[in-house]
């Protein structure tokens, strides 16, 4: 309650700064004027202080505020300052009009450099939070916007499947205005809507959740409703998922989106227009029967592994692997990472998962070294991992009983995860780095750390996330960002991964810009170990 208060109290003096600022400045001018009357001698000496509330007002209000501050400030330590308090003899006019041109060039140039500096500050606002390409908002605006924590908001995810398509035979012009269009029917529908542009083929809404059901039906109405865009009638193949939350405090609005997506997806895959994400309970349930069962499906190997090449930008041919695990259970079939893992990670089934992960990759990794392949392998590791002491000697041990080199190891670990304890984070890494074992910054650019910043941990490669590679054909600024990191990257000695590659333009674009290595469904999509096997026999080296 104190904290909705303060936030409350700052964005009422946010909204009045002007006022409060005008009233500051008058004070500012009384002061000084009365301190510089109280003092016994050399007092004229002490009138510079006015520049304070000058520069203040220019900088804050604006030049037009700076000019009458510096002509009253002027006129007090002028004609109204006497040059001998004791007998009240007055300035020579050439000194006091002086000291009050001066004044008033100072309070211009504080305008005029504050104005450029606000508007250098804005551009730079406006490119970090809204899409330059479709005009609408980014996900960094989520982080400008005060919600209510006391409302229940609806919130929903399109993702538009036959997105590539549009944009092939329409343009992406065409596409993007059908965005825009979007926008403006949500906006029409309620004034006070957010629309978000994530992704490319993405699109969020919040609103204020009034009547939920009539919402859902409404909304699905107005986007069905969309078939022609400029010259075009198209069809746009969509699903929708919405769910109906509260904002807590200091949890980021976009991982409510997870939920919204995943229903998306499934509207999707049903073919049906929309679903709605499963309530607390049924989601708690079906958790709660996953985690009964997680042990005894890793002894009967219904959690496996696959595996995804990594592949060298250079020659086009696989120089490591990653393991991913999967779960087909007998009768809910196939459960897919973003179901069990949160809650896997929630419990101490995250070390024995992780273990059993390491177990099973490294059992593969020396398979494939007796058939003559040796080949470095990547396994995730959880937050929960890294805060268990003993999680470093267990990991160690279970090394130990295979005969693999430390360098063939590889971690990866998101850079959310370095940032939640970073100390805590970098002790134990540097044990594995220490060891021999390759540390690896899973999904870069996700967070808000720098590269800088990671230097201090053991990392020898930046893996970046995927969201960049899906802008990058179409987005100069993804460009930028990427070239730049890429760059950085190699310059502080890393070695740079790229996720998400779907097609030969984006790996060509990511190898002229210096990317050492890739991974993605342009080259393979994640298999078995027999498949990944007979994949390397015929392409390894």
């Amino acid at each position: 309650m104190r904290q909705i208060t303060f936030d409350k109290f700052i964005a009422w003096i946010k909204k009045n700064y002007k006022i409060l600022s005008a009233i500051f400045t008058v004070f500012m001018l009384i002061v000084f004027y009365f301190y510089i009357l109280a003092l016994d001698n050399n007092h004229l000496a002490h009138t510079h202080v006015m520049y304070i509330a000058i520069v203040f007002a220019g900088g804050i209000l604006g030049g037009v505020y700076g000019f009458v501050t510096a002509i009253i400030a002027g006129i007090l330590v002028g004609p109204l300052m006497p040059y001998d308090l004791v007998t009240g003899d007055a300035q020579l006019f050439s000194d006091w009009f002086f000291r009050l041109v001066m004044m008033v060039i100072v309070g211009l140039m504080s305008g005029y450099f504050s104005k450029n500096y606000r508007y250098v500050n804005e551009r730079i606002e406006t490119l970090m939070t809204v899409n330059t390409e479709s005009s609408l908002y980014n996900i960094n605006y989520l982080k400008e916007i005060p919600f209510d924590l006391e409302k229940n908001y609806m919130i929903m995810s399109m993702i538009i499947s036959n997105h590539q398509t549009i944009c092939d035979i329409a343009g992406y012009k065409t596409y993007y205005n059908y965005l825009q269009i979007l926008e403006e029917k949500f906006l029409k529908f309620d004034t006070k809507s957010v629309v978000i542009h994530p992704q490319l083929n993405k699109i969020w809404l919040i609103v204020l959740c009034e009547r939920y059901e009539d919402q859902i039906e409404q909304i699905s109405k107005l986007i069905k409703g969309i078939n022609h865009v400029d010259a075009y009638k198209f069809f746009v193949d969509f699903g929708l998922g919405f769910h109906q939350i509260r904002i807590e405090q200091h949890q980021e609005v976009s991982s409510y989106f997870t939920n919204t997506d995943i229903a998306a997806n499934e509207a999707l895959e049903k073919h049906i227009l929309y679903t709605k994400f499963k309530n607390v309970e049924t989601r708690k349930k079906y958790e709660y029967e996953l985690l009964s069962e997680f042990e005894e499906s890793l002894k009967t190997n219904q959690i496996f592994l696959v595996y995804q090449p990594k592949i060298d930008l250079k020659t086009r041919k696989p120089i490591g692997l990653e393991a991913l695990v999967r779960w087909y259970h007998p009768i809910k079939k196939m459960i897919y990472p973003d179901d069990f893992i949160p809650a896997i990670e929630q419990t101490s089934l995250v070390h024995i998962m992780t273990e059993e992960i390491f177990r099973k990759a490294l059992k593969f990794h020396q398979d494939l070294k007796e058939k003559g392949i040796e080949i470095p392998i990547s396994i995730n590791i959880s937050t929960k991992n890294l805060y268990d002491m003993s999680f470093y000697k267990n990991m160690i041990s279970i090394f130990r009983t295979f005969d693999i080199s430390p360098h063939m190891v590889k971690l990866e670990v998101t850079e959310t995860v370095l940032m939640e304890k970073p100390e805590l984070s970098k002790s134990i890494l540097e044990k594995f780095a220490k060891f021999g074992f390759k540390i690896v910054i899973d999904d870069f650019g996700k967070g808000y750390s720098s590269l800088a910043y990671l230097a201090q941990f053991p990392i020898h490669t930046i893996k970046i996330d995927k969201f960049f590679t899906s802008q990058i054909l179409i987005s100069q600024t993804t460009q930028a960002i990427v070239r730049a990191t890429i760059a950085l990257a190699l310059q502080l000695g890393y070695e740079v991964l790229i996720e998400g590659i779907e097609d030969k333009e984006t790996a060509d674009l990511l190898e002229s810009y210096g990317c050492h290595t890739a991974q993605g469904y342009y080259f393979m999509r994640p298999e078995k170990e027999i498949t990944i096997t007979n994949y390397l026999i015929a392409n390894y080296k």
